[in-house]
């Protein structure tokens, strides 16, 4: 617990500046994983790029032959991939064998909650809600967010 000309708050400055980063790591895996899986969505042969070819006035007179967009890339920190037994295709078919669908599932969302406490101080020290990891916990996520953002900067 730690006081502050506000209030009370449940972890030092240094905490809160890791909790910070974590969060802004939190939201951008969330933003990958939905991308991912607006990628998955689409049919194989609708995972394109398609220019336009335009005339000297501008108006647009037919597409370049397509260029396969790449698969997303995911936050290794707080995404993975799974594979998940369904019993329904896209298309709405059943089948009693199943199949293999591919999902990605993003955890750890205690980040949110431990970066909006620190934020928030309290009037009292009573009403101090304590953060949900231990310190080397926080660390060791903290430093593998790190060494993502840094690989992902150098790309």
């Amino acid at each position: 617990m730690f006081r502050s000309r506000w209030g009370f708050h449940p972890c030092d400055f240094q905490t809160y500046c890791k909790l910070k980063i974590l969060n802004q790591v939190f939201s951008q895996a969330i933003r990958l994983a939905h991308a991912w899986e607006r990628w998955q969505r689409k049919a194989p042969h609708n995972r394109v790029l398609r220019r336009r070819i335009r005339n000297e006035k501008g108006q647009a007179i037919g597409y370049e032959s397509p260029i396969p967009l790449p698969e997303p890339r995911i936050c290794p920190v707080f995404s993975q991939k799974i594979f998940e037994q369904c019993h329904v295709s896209r298309q709405g078919n059943l089948s009693r064998e199943g199949f293999q669908e591919e999902k990605v599932v993003t955890e750890d969302c205690w980040i949110v909650a431990d970066y909006a406490s620190a934020r928030k101080p309290a009037p009292d020290p009573s009403m101090v809600q304590p953060l949900h990891h231990t310190a080397a916990e926080r660390e060791e996520l903290y430093q593998r967010a790190r060494t993502w953002l840094e690989e992902r900067d150098v790309k």
